[in-house]
């Protein structure tokens, strides 16, 4: 499997992708048990856009598994430029305050997220620092799903 590229928002991940996020999807390039780190989000052209970050300190293929059809936080996603975070070049689009409008949903019309990034890590340790530099790098709960911090 090709994987699609924004290579500068998987360069700052550090992860390989993005992938289809569907079963046959993950068991096809995740081949290992092991703690890891992964994004979610949808492909807009040739970007990755990162609307999730997490971590599996024994399994982030089963992890990711578990995301299958999952819905995002939001309601409705519009286009991705309208997103809280997305890569243009060097630059961050600006973010929305906590409790703002809806921005949509991640690209399909079931709301679900339909690409992931991921890397392995060799410590649940090293998958937890990881998972803190990207929830960072991309903006927090502010600007990504995720509704708390990195929890040990």
């Amino acid at each position: 499997m090709e994987p699609t590229e924004g290579r500068n928002t998987l360069r700052l991940l550090e992860m390989a992708g993005s992938y289809l996020l569907s079963d046959e999807g993950i068991d096809e390039v995740l081949t290992r048990t092991s703690p890891g780190n992964y994004a979610l989000g949808y492909m807009d052209g040739d970007t990755f856009t990162v609307f999730y970050v997490g971590r599996s300190d024994s399994d982030v293929r089963q992890r990711l598994h578990d995301w299958v059809g999952m819905p995002s936080r939001y309601d409705a996603y519009g286009s991705s430029a309208k997103a809280s975070w997305r890569v243009h070049g060097r630059r961050q689009l600006p973010q929305l305050p906590m409790g703002g409008p809806a921005l949509g949903r991640v690209g399909s019309a079931e709301g679900s997220y339909t690409r992931f990034a991921y890397s392995y890590a060799g410590s649940p340790e090293a998958a937890y620092a990881k998972e803190w530099r990207n929830y960072d790098a991309f903006g927090g709960s502010g600007s990504l799903d995720n509704e708390t911090q990195p929890t040990s």
